[in-house]
């Protein structure tokens, strides 16, 4: 009895326990005294715990209870003198266990660090004992479990003592062991050893009871016996096996016959009893342990632990077979226990009553630590340097529903937000047709919205918003601010709010489509988009993340946008020469149900699909929306994941759908007074669940009330969101008295959530699980109520428009009987596809037309319903011609055609079939046939083979009509046209133009006279001034009247107006083909860069990419530095024409790319000057009758020979195609003519030198002649080249002074016109003629000029070939 009061009841004096009881001293009653005490007194400890539990979060520090204080303990310390001390010298807020008994909430938590440092010290051990022999560590010494005791335990302090640690002496180390596991010194055994210090440090200083201390020195003979003999020593009654098998085995029927069983089931029986009787055994003793440590004041979880951790013990039983299920054998089970405990202490280390008995599923990520991480390297990498030369990152995430792809991006978007981030989130949805590109630009209205907001303003400063502005007003026009502010009406605000009230913000959106310019207007409106988010970025200072959320159901508008949103980033990491554009500094990222992106141009797509969670992931998920132990959830968690596949979102309505099913309680029991949570693994793991996820949502939805599930249902009809001001339109609609209120209460049982500014669902399962509540017939009542409710407001409000027709999309036709009605329905979506291709979204314009036509009557609707018809199938033909569905485009052309009752009501559809044709490429004959039909029709005619002579004659008259002193205010008179034909007319003519000038027809200058003709008389069109400046390009290229033609396009530029299109053709007209004969060339470059980015704004990609050709060529051939020309003409190539896929100027850029390589001594030397001009290219170029390209290709190829001497390999290809072009256009006036003829010459003078062969000096003779006309209309660019082609020619006759001389006028006119590489050409040759002539003095300060201008130029591979020449 002495013993057993030692055992029993003299650890009860703890000094360190703030205990409340009045505690027996050392007696052989005092544990029955205790626990009659504290059962006496449990009621109202039980509601007192709340209270006490807010007392010590009042006084804790921080989240883990902690105080500040300086330590005066030495660290290291023993365990002891450290327990001695915490109990003595610290005050800390305690904390109240489930027996009302106190413990220092911050002594709890440090003696937690100090026993998981524990753990993991020992547990190294018997990791090493699973690695192979080359991971092991020998350093590692063995510790013998007897020497795991608290006097062994050694107690660091760091961090100012907020955090401690504790390994044992070293001293306890076995000398030379290796094997960790010999003699008896298992895994278990240290686990118990570790269990009772860990029973001593938690009641700061009392040792575990003697029967256990006594336990850890058992004989280990114990663990020898064989499981023969075990079977006999351990032979139970009959009434213990029906024990066993009812109390702890359910699978089991205790009427199962023994004796029917093999040898092995009756062994895994007698395991399973004997686990059972065990555990019944010590239930008595364990529960002691338990109640002990509670009533010392220590956490229940500590108890827990601690009391499996001692109920793990070797005597009589074999090596831990017959163990308790709970017991704790391994230090991996003892770590994750503490790790949780230290890392969230208020869940897992004090002890709390859950005031709500549901599982609470933490807003956390689980198992997705490395995407995240990556989601971060990319984000980094996409703000680097904008000079690096990195693509574009974008990430796409792929993964089923409720995977947690939202989750993943949103804890990423937190994480670099608090970076400084800026963030835009567009989510798109299955259901509900929206107004076009309304997604995505809502989500930059919804930012603005927040830079207007007070607290934004006054945490941003006044400058972002001023910064902002300023940005914003210089990048868009007058025409582009009513745009952007019908899409975001908040945006008006922003450049307004310092007062300006310019007619440009006033201004309302009242944009009437094109059809001459559908692709124009759409990346017209890409622009718009993308200069935008250039704006905010640049004014903000900091990076953005684009969110992409559900891009699986975006529509086809907002997927062009995005595309072109990420090809232009990546297209501007670099700086461009040409836009003089800056990498924007956006991360995008979009989530899939599946991959829908493909790889982009200077985009690197990183795709990563989320994996379902593992079973230990979902067993952390589960241990943590329980607050409860790992090790207790497992068999839990198994089952859990085994029904929902480790889906996240599967996996948390599960568990709350066992609460609701009282499948899985938080109750208090009786038996060890103690909040504990119960489950039945039978009937868990019994319960089916057929369609997933959604079978659960649906049971739960159906628990809802009939308002609540109502309004769930009506707003399931929206999609996935709704604007609270459409809700209050149908407030009252649906039998719902008020439905925010319903929607209120949906909200707080987690189905919905409200914003500023619309309720949304909380995932899009429970979307579709409040579509299938109700039946078809139901839901199809509820849309038609709300059809009715929102119709009045369509007409005025473009948003409610859209979400009406589709509700009318959604009803039918089938469903609607009602003439009225049908026809209002089809007028309505007849209205909406009109808006949508307006905003270039003619996806949505074509469902809104199929829509509209299927509620036309199918028989007599064109004799009923003519004009409606008319407008619907025209707009049709429109929006299929823009997607491409060239066979239903042509069945609504044909309906057209064949039911108008006129001319007139033909023509839009007319405009749609010559666009087609025209743009096909392989049918410009045709084209060109149904254009001068129709134009017939209108009155304008066309002889079909005109001759060169009416050709001419035509020109010249209409010249006369134009030009004179008074011509530009005579035209600017003119009164604005009139007459519909005419007008219509003109828009043909123009479309006519276009493709004369793409098949280089001599239709062209005929075209361009008939324009202006019918302007003069019938008054000015939006495209008169096209014809005009046509007109003056006929003059200089046909009759070379480069006065009247430079005078002619001014005027035309000056009368243009504001029509971007008009200006943007006009100009590139100009300054590429016109104004080269009369002004300095370097002054009409930065013309061009204007004019390539005024195209590129507004949509204009065939001027664009025209007006980029021009500057290329006019910038290599002038000699502009050739480092910035490299990069500039390669990005041009890279971002336009090989997006844009135009192959005839993609073969014509290609020559100045390689040209560039080889005078730079790049990519091509000058050993490869035949090879990147070939004659089978300039062949192919002539047989396809693209003679410019041709002309453009030789120019290059002529001028890299000679100026690296390369010339008997250019001589064959010279003699064939200087007289073929000098036949073919003797009366031409072309750019690419200056550089033919100017190098052309040069070798024609070289090669008569040598032969004196008169075929080469009648190649020269022509191109002094043209140089010395083209001089006389500039001398800045042409004097300097006519004086070197003069100067070789005296040099070929032999006139040795005048050669001179004209040499030396040669390098002076270079040098004053800024002709860098031509001043080089021109002393490199004068050094040749004078070290023939013999005047040697020249030769070397000559070449010396030479190599200085050519490295100024940039042609390295140039100097160091004439470095190398002898």
């Amino acid at each position: 009895d002495d013993d057993d009061d030692d055992e029993e009841g003299g650890w009860f004096l703890n000094g360190g326990a703030s205990s409340s009881l009045q505690l027996s001293a050392r007696s052989g009653n005092g544990e029955a005294k205790m626990e009659q005490e504290s059962e006496e007194r449990l009621p109202q400890l039980l509601t007192n715990i709340h209270r006490d539990n807010s007392g010590a979060a009042a006084n804790a520090s921080n989240d883990r209870g902690e105080q500040q204080q300086s330590p005066t303990l030495e660290s290291p310390a023993q365990m002891k003198d450290w327990m001695a001390y915490q109990s003595t010298n610290t005050k800390y807020a305690p904390h109240s266990n489930h027996m009302g008994r106190k413990m220092d909430a911050a002594y709890s938590l440090k003696a937690a660090q100090i026993a998981l440092s524990l753990a993991k010290y020992l547990g190294r051990q018997f990791e090493q004992d699973d690695m192979d022999e080359e991971s092991r560590r020998e350093d590692l010494q063995s510790i013998h479990y007897e020497h795991v005791i608290v006097n062994n335990v050694i107690v660091k302090t760091e961090d100012s003592g907020e955090v401690v640690s504790a390994e044992l002496e070293s001293t306890s180390f076995t000398s030379g062991a290796t094997n960790h596991r010999s003699g008896g010194n298992t895994e278990r055994r240290q686990v118990l050893a570790l269990g009772m210090i860990m029973y001593e440090l938690f009641t700061q200083g009392d040792p575990p009871p003697q029967r256990i201390q006594q336990s850890l020195k058992s004989s280990a003979s114990a663990s020898a016996l064989s499981f023969s003999t075990s079977l006999r020593i351990s032979e139970h009654s009959e009434e213990d096996d029906d024990r066993g098998a009812s109390g702890g085995d359910r699978r089991k029927n205790k009427g199962d016959d023994d004796d029917d069983m093999d040898e092995s089931d009756q062994q895994e029986l007698f395991v399973r009893k004997q686990r059972l009787r065990r555990c019944d055994d010590e239930k008595g003793k364990e529960q002691s342990i338990s109640k002990l440590l509670k009533l010392a004041g220590v956490p229940i979880s500590i108890c827990r632990l601690i009391s499996d951790m001692l109920s793990n013990r070797d005597d009589n039983d074999i090596g831990g077979l017959f163990q308790c299920d709970k017991s704790v054998s391994s230090f991996a089970e003892v770590i994750i226990d503490l790790e949780q405990m230290v890392d969230q202490p208020k869940d897992f280390l004090y002890d709390t009553i859950r005031l709500n008995a549901k599982p609470i599923v933490r807003d956390k990520l689980y198992s997705r630590q490395k995407e995240l991480e990556q989601g971060i390297e990319l984000a980094g990498r996409c703000v680097m340097d904008a000079s690096s030369s990195v693509k574009q990152e974008v990430l796409m995430i792929s993964g089923l529903s409720g995977s947690g792809k939202s989750s993943l991006v949103n804890e990423l978007i937190a994480q670099l937000t608090s970076n400084g981030w800026e963030s835009l989130h567009c989510k798109f949805d299955q259901i509900g047709r929206r107004k076009p590109l309304s997604t995505i630009a809502s989500a930059f209205d919804s930012l603005f919205l927040s830079l207007l907001s007070t607290e934004n303003a006054r945490l941003c400063g006044n400058d972002t918003l001023g910064d902002m502005r300023t940005n914003l007003l210089q990048s868009f026009d007058e025409e582009s601010f009513p745009i952007l502010f019908h899409l975001m009406p908040n945006l008006r605000r922003v450049v307004s709010t310092d007062g300006n009230s310019t007619d440009m913000l006033q201004t309302d959106y009242d944009y009437v489509f094109d059809e001459s310019a559908m692709i124009s207007s759409k990346i017209r409106m890409h622009n718009l988009f993308y200069e935008l988010l250039k704006a905010i970025t640049s004014s903000r200072g900091s990076p953005m993340l684009l969110f992409l959320d559900d891009l699986h159901w975006a529509d086809s508008a907002s997927l062009e946008l995005i595309s072109f949103l990420i090809e232009e980033m990546g297209a501007s990491i670099t700086d461009d020469p040409i836009t003089n554009d800056r990498g924007t500094n956006v991360f995008i990222i979009g989530t899939v149900r599946s991959n829908e992106v493909r790889s982009c141009r200077n985009v690197t797509v990183t795709d990563r699909s989320l994996q379902d969670l593992s079973p230990d992931d979902v067993n952390v998920m589960t241990s943590e929306a329980l607050c409860y132990s790992q090790r207790l959830t497992r068999s839990l968690a198994d089952i859990i994941h085994q029904k929902t596949e480790g889906n996240p979102f599967f996996v948390k309505e599960f568990l709350n759908d066992l609460t609701v099913e009282n499948l899985l309680a938080y109750r208090f029991s009786e038996r060890t007074w103690e909040w504990e949570w119960e489950w039945d693994e039978d009937l868990i793991e019994s319960r089916a669940i057929s369609d997933g996820v959604a079978e659960i949502l649906t049971r739960k939805l159906l628990r809802l009330s009939k308002d609540q599930l109502s309004g769930l249902v009506m707003l399931s009809c929206f999609g996935s969101e709704v604007s609270l001001e459409v809700l209050a339109l149908v407030r009252s609609s649906c039998g719902n008295s008020d439905i925010m209120n319903t929607l209120e209460s949906a909200a707080q049982a987690r189905f919905v959530e409200r914003t500023e500014e619309k309720y949304r669902f909380v995932h899009d399962t429970i979307l579709h699980a409040a579509q299938e509540a109700v039946d078809e017939n139901e839901h199809m009542v509820i849309m038609k109520e709300l059809l009715q409710a929102l119709l009045p407001y369509g007409y005025s409000d473009d948003t409610i428009l859209f979400i009406v027709v589709d509700l009318i999309s959604r009803v039918g036709a089938e469903r609607v009987h009602d003439s009225e009605t049908r026809l209002l329905y089809a007028q309505l979506n007849l209205t909406a596809a009109k808006k949508a291709t307006n905003a270039t979204d003619f996806s949505s314009a074509s469902t809104c037309v199929k829509c509209g036509i299927s509620f036309l009557s199918s028989d007599v609707h064109w004799e009923t319903s003519y004009r409606l018809s008319l407008e619907l199938l025209s707009q049709s033909a429109l929006v299929e011609w823009a997607l491409g569905n060239t066979e239903q485009m042509m069945r609504s052309l044909d309906e057209v055609f064949n039911n108008a009752n006129r001319l007139e009501d033909t023509l839009r559809a007319a405009h749609v079939k010559l666009a087609y044709l025209r743009m096909t490429g392989n049918c410009l004959i045709e084209a060109f046939d149904y254009g001068f039909q129709i134009l017939e029709q209108l009155g304008e005619s066309f002889p079909a083979t005109p001759k060169n002579g009416t050709i001419a004659q035509e020109i010249l008259g209409t010249k006369q009509l134009v030009t004179g002193p008074l011509n530009e205010s005579k035209l600017r008179s003119l009164p604005e046209m009139t007459d519909s034909k005419k007008k219509e007319a003109m828009a043909f003519l123009e479309e006519m133009l276009i493709c004369s000038y793409q098949s280089q027809s001599i239709y062209f200058p005929l075209i361009a006279c008939r324009m202006v003709r019918i302007t003069l008389q019938y008054g000015r069109a939006k495209t008169s001034c096209v014809g005009l400046a046509s007109l003056a390009l006929s003059l200089v290229t046909v009759f070379s009247d480069f006065s009247e033609g430079y005078s002619l396009v001014k005027t035309s530029m000056n009368i243009a107006g504001s029509d971007k299109r008009v200006l943007c053709y006009i100009t590139t007209t100009a300054y590429g083909m016109i104004n080269i004969w009369k002004e300095p060339i370097q002054a009409i470059l930065p013309q061009l860069k204007d004019v390539y980015n005024m195209s590129l704004k507004h949509g204009l990609i065939d001027n664009a990419l025209a007006s980029g050709m021009f500057h290329a060529y006019r910038s290599f051939f002038t000699g502009s530095l050739l480092q910035p020309l490299s990069k500039e003409v390669a990005l041009f190539i890279r971002n336009n024409l090989e997006r844009h896929k135009r192959m005839v100027m993609h073969l014509s850029a290609l020559p100045v790319s390689n040209g560039i390589s080889c005078l730079r001594g790049s990519s091509f030397g000058p050993q490869y000057v035949e090879e990147f001009i070939t004659e089978e290219q300039l062949a192919e170029a002539l047989r396809n009758k693209e003679s410019t390209v041709c002309e453009g290709m030789l120019a290059i190829k002529m001028m890299c020979s000679f100026i690296f001497r390369m010339l008997d390999g250019v001589k064959a290809t010279a003699r064939q195609y200087l007289e073929l072009f000098e036949r073919q256009g003797s009366a031409s006036a072309q750019f690419v003519n200056i550089y033919r003829l100017f190098y052309g010459g040069l070798l024609s003078l070289h090669f008569y030198r040598e032969s004196r062969d008169q075929f080469w000096m009648d190649r020269a003779a022509h191109a002094i002649q043209k140089m010395e006309v083209w001089t006389a209309e500039s001398v800045w660019n042409f004097e300097n080249k006519l004086f070197l082609l003069q100067a070789e020619r005296h040099y070929a006759f032999g006139e040795m002074d005048h050669a001179a001389e004209k040499y030396k006028l040669a390098q002076e006119s270079s040098k004053k016109h800024r002709f860098v590489h031509e001043e080089a050409l021109a002393c490199e040759l004068a050094a040749t003629f004078h070290e023939k002539a013999g005047n040697v003095k020249f030769v070397a300060e000559l070449i010396d000029r030479a190599v200085n201008c050519y490295q100024t130029w940039g042609a390295e591979g140039k100097v160091r070939s004439l470095l190398l020449s002898p």
